[in-house]
C-alpha cells in the first residue's frame, strides 16, 4: 500500500549521492522507491527534509508538490531509534515539505527586503582621501556630501551631474570647498566676521544613527574658536536625503545660547551648465525687488522679467521670491527645479562670466538665501529645506 500511494508515486526517484563527511558511511536518497529499499533492507532511516538536512545531507530541491530527503545509515540497526513506519515516513516528508516551503518564502522575504533596501539607498563613508566624505545611494542616483563644510558637491541621476565644482576649489581642507552646495552662515557676504561665516569651512560631525539608507545628516556646534568670532552658543542641523527623484535638503538653526542672536545665510548653490549663456533661469522675479550687486554702488530696482540669462557678470538678488522654486533649463540635458520651502526667502544669482580660470561658462549659482537678519530666541529654532528635482533632457 505504501509503495502504491498516490503521494509515493509523486515522489520523484533521485540517484544516491555518497556523503562522507561523516564517520559512518552515509548516503543521500530522495524518493519512492530508495525510502522502500532502505525500509526492506532493515536499515536506521532518519528523514532529512525541507531546506539543508541535517549533518550535510544536501538539500533537494522538486518543483513537484512534495520532496523527500534522507540520510542512511548504511550500517544495520544496532541501538538506534525504531525504525520510521511507511505512514510516518510519508507524514515526516510531508512535513519537510512544509518546512521547505517556508524556506522558501523565507528567501523570497529576504530578496523582497534586500530589493525594498534597494530602493531605500545606502549611505557609505569614505576616508582614503585628503578629506572623508559622504556616499549617498539609491537606485541610479548618488550624491557626496563633504563633512568639511557639510558640503554637497556632486548629485547625479542616471548618470548626469546637476552640480559643479569649481576648477580652482580646493578638496584638502585647505579653504571653503568652491562648489556644489556650501554654506554661508551666520553671515552672507561681507560683514563683522569672515565672508560668507564660518560654517562652510568646519568639520560637520556625522550622526552616524541618522546617516543610513540613502540620508545623511551632519551637526555643527559651537567652540571656543566660533566663539572668539561669534560669541553665541548654536546648534546646527543639516539633513541631506535622496528620494525618488530629487535631493532635499533641511537646515536647523537652534539658539542654546541664554540670550537673542540674529544671522544671515544661504546656501551658496553652483548647478552645472555646459555653457551658461545658453541657459535660462526662471522664477518669480518680475516685480520683485531687484538688488545688482555689479553696479557701485548697489542698485535696487524692480524685476522686469520672469526669466534671468546670464550674457554678462552678473551678481543679483530677488527679495522675498520664496518660498517657491526656481528652474535652471539647460537646453543640453533638461530642467532643474530648485524647491525653496519654509525658511528661505531670497534668491541670488551669481556668475563671474568670462573667468576662465574660475571655470565661469561651467556653473551658475541659483542661491536659496535669508538676507535680512534673522532673530531668535534662546531655546528657538529656525529651519528651511531646499530640494532638487530634476528632469533629463528626452
Amino acid at each position: 500500500q505504501f509503495l502504491r500511494s498516490p503521494l509515493l508515486r509523486s515522489l520523484p526517484d533521485q540517484r544516491s549521492m555518497a556523503d562522507s563527511s561523516r564517520r559512518a558511511p552515509m548516503v543521500v536518497l530522495a524518493g519512492a522507491a530508495t525510502a522502500a529499499t532502505a525500509l526492506a533492507a532493515g536499515r536506521t532511516f532518519a528523514v532529512a527534509t525541507g531546506g539543508a538536512a541535517r549533518g550535510s545531507g544536501g538539500f533537494l530541491h522538486s518543483s513537484s508538490s512534495l520532496a523527500a530527503a534522507a540520510s542512511v545509515d548504511a550500517r544495520p540497526s544496532s541501538g538506534a531509534a525504531p525504525l520510521l513506519g511507511a505512514a510516518a515516513l510519508v507524514a515526516t516528508a510531508a512535513a519537510g515539505a512544509r518546512r521547505a516551503t517556508r524556506g522558501r518564502g523565507q528567501q523570497a522575504a529576504k530578496l523582497r527586503g534586500s530589493l525594498v533596501a534597494a530602493r531605500s539607498g545606502s549611505t557609505s563613508v569614505d576616508t582614503s582621501g585628503p578629506l572623508p566624505f559622504v556616499t549617498l545611494k539609491r537606485g541610479n542616483d548618488e550624491a557626496t556630501v563633504y563633512p568639511y563644510g557639510a558640503c554637497v558637491t556632486s548629485y547625479k541621476t542616471d548618470g548626469t551631474e546637476w552640480l559643479a565644482v569649481r576648477p580652482d576649489a580646493k578638496l584638502d581642507g585647505s579653504k571653503p570647498i568652491s562648489g556644489g552646495l556650501p554654506f554661508c552662515w551666520p553671515q552672507f557676504g561681507p560683514g563683522a566676521i569672515q565672508q560668507h561665516g564660518f560654517a562652510r569651512n568646519l568639520a560637520w560631525k556625522v550622526l552616524e544613527e541618522s546617516s543610513k539608507l540613502g540620508t545623511a545628516v551632519f551637526e555643527l556646534t559651537d567652540t571656543e574658536e566660533t566663539r572668539a568670532m561669534w560669541p553665541h552658543a548654536f546648534r546646527l542641523e543639516y539633513r541631506v536625503e535622496l528620494k525618488d527623484g530629487e535631493l532635499a535638503t533641511t537646515f536647523t538653526v537652534k539658539n542654546t545660547s541664554a540670550s537673542d542672536f540674529s544671522f544671515s545665510g544661504a546656501l551658496h548653490s553652483y548647478y552645472s551648465t555646459k555653457n551658461v549663456s545658453a541657459c535660462k533661469i526662471t522664477g518669480p522675479f518680475a516685480d520683485a525687488t531687484k538688488i545688482d550687486k555689479t553696479q557701485d554702488p548697489a542698485k535696487t530696482c524692480k524685476g522686469t522679467s520672469n526669466d534671468v540669462i546670464v550674457d554678462k557678470m552678473t551678481e543679483e538678488i530677488y527679495k522675498e521670491v520664496l518660498p517657491g522654486s526656481v528652474t535652471l533649463s539647460d537646453p543640453s540635458k533638461g530642467e532643474l527645479k530648485i524647491v525653496s520651502g519654509g525658511g528661505w526667502r531670497d534668491v541670488v544669482i551669481w556668475n563671474p562670466y568670462g573667468d576662465e580660470k574660475m571655470g565661469a561658462n561651467g556653473f551658475v549659482c541659483v542661491e536659496s538665501a535669508e538676507i535680512d537678519p534673522v532673530p531668535l530666541a534662546p531655546n528657538g529654532t529656525w529651519e528651511a529645506t531646499m530640494s532638487l528635482v530634476p528632469t533629463k533632457k528626452a
